[in-house]
């Protein structure tokens, strides 16, 4: 047996394990499926951490989402502990690291040099490690301060194995949203993920956001250094500030800042610049707090990013415009016909259904409020929770031209819900689109 055969041996028993014995603890499921596994506790959670750590790849993906995302939480009661969550979030960016060694000759291969002869600096000990890959401090021969990140050896071969199965993929969907998805929307969730593999397209999709968003006053994008990047390898300028963990302690006027350009950048990419990045992990985010006050998010990570088809995007315009209306009959009216042109409505008769005005609801509430609006985790929670009930209950679908986009939403909800902030959510969508395709011209 060859050291990759090993590796892939390795890998489906501890997956096995690590599922049995999660399921064994969290769940009273008596049917055994797999649509109510739910890691509550801190022993589950260790398990799953342990495991996670030493595989990467999907399993550390499917543990960051288990973190943050309530539809991972909401199983009828059985939900995550804070504990539990606390030690999964440690692999948002504190997942092991890969020996400094292995890091290098990753380097040397994809850029013909070792580390230390490309940078001025290159500071071995790793400044964050994730699911796919690790990051180091550098700083280039005319002083430029950078991060590289590097992709651990082997996770490419591991996570496409993972994604070859079909269970695996709606896990990383979210444990509720995953059941409701056809094969379509799985093979569209796998593929984007797998693209996560390939930092050259990464590189590409940043420079993009970086254009998009130049100059705005609260969301920055770090710059690529393009000749410093490859298939395994990217460097980018560094971003200095407070992880969202850390920022969910600090004052209520940065927490209210840091909540609104969150909001501005999740939303606004995709409905004002028709980009997505499909990837909300709350380690993807540092809160920098300037001396006068002033708070800027520094967005990162667009592995698992994508330009919207324009059809895409404008049918989702028109679900926000609707909710900006201030006729609450016309906002309805045109909110459900906006609904069945972007391809989410499944059945018309569910219109009436208290699952679907319950979403509705929950989805407009932000916006209704013309001041700032109270997004906690309570909402969130019940944002994640109406979506994930509207769609059992076949009212709602996401096929696979809209997944990654209500992925992405239900995700950047939880981790606003982490920073609970009063903010003025409506001013942003206003300040983004406007009121309607005459703002736009």
């Amino acid at each position: 047996m060859t050291g990759s055969d090993r590796r892939a041996a390795e890998r489906k028993v501890g997956l096995a394990r690590l599922w049995a014995r999660a399921k064994q603890i969290v769940t009273t499921d008596p049917s055994s499926s797999d649509e109510d596994d739910h890691v509550v506790d801190e022993e589950a959670a260790r398990v799953l951490a342990q495991q996670a750590g030493r595989l990467k790849g999907g399993l550390a993906k499917v543990a960051q989402l288990a973190a943050y995302d309530p539809g991972a939480s909401l199983g009828r009661g059985r939900g995550a502990s804070a504990g539990a969550r606390a030690v999964l979030g440690g692999l948002w960016d504190k997942a092991p690291a890969v020996s400094a060694g292995e890091i290098a000759r990753v380097v040397e291969q994809d850029l013909g040099k070792p580390p230390q002869m490309l940078f001025a600096q290159w500071d071995t000990s790793t400044l964050a490690a994730a699911s796919l890959g690790q990051v180091h401090a550098a700083k280039l021969h005319d002083g430029t301060d950078v991060v590289v990140k590097v992709q651990y050896p082997g996770v490419a071969e591991a996570l496409r194995a993972d994604l070859d199965d079909e269970g695996f993929v709606r896990k990383l969907a979210g444990a509720e949203v995953g059941a409701t998805l056809d094969d379509e929307a799985l093979t569209a969730l796998a593929d984007a993920v797998r693209q996560e593999l390939d930092y050259r397209g990464e590189a590409a999709m940043q420079a993009k956001f970086a254009a998009a968003w130049d100059g705005h006053k609260t969301v920055r994008v770090p710059r690529v250094i393009e000749e410093l990047s490859s298939q395994r390898v990217l460097t980018m300028v560094r971003a200095k500030g407070a992880s969202i963990v850390d920022t969910t302690h600090a004052a209520a006027d940065v927490r209210r800042q840091a909540a609104a350009a969150i909001f501005t950048f999740a939303w606004g990419s995709p409905l004002a610049h028709g980009l997505l990045n499909a990837d909300p992990n709350p380690g993807n985010f540092l809160v920098e707090t300037q001396a006068d006050g002033h708070v800027v998010v520094w967005c990162l990570d667009f592995g698992c990013a994508l330009e919207l088809p324009e059809q895409v995007r404008d049918a989702d315009r028109e679900l926000w415009w609707a909710m900006l209306d201030e006729d609450a009959v016309k906002a309805a009216e045109r909110f459900r016909m906006a609904l069945a042109r972007s391809g989410l409505l499944r059945r018309t008769d569910s219109l009436a259904t208290t699952a679907h005005r319950d979403w509705e609801r929950a989805l407009a509430t932000p916006l209704a409020t013309h001041g700032d609006f109270h997004w906690d985790g309570g909402y969130a929670s019940t944002f994640a929770d109406t979506t994930r009930r509207v769609l059992a209950a076949g009212g709602l679908q996401l096929p696979a031209r809209l997944l990654l986009l209500w992925r992405q939403r239900l995700g950047a909800a939880s981790v606003i819900g982490m920073l609970d902030s009063h903010a003025p959510f409506r001013r942003v969508v206003l300040d983004l689109i406007g009121t309607g395709r005459k703002a736009l011209r």
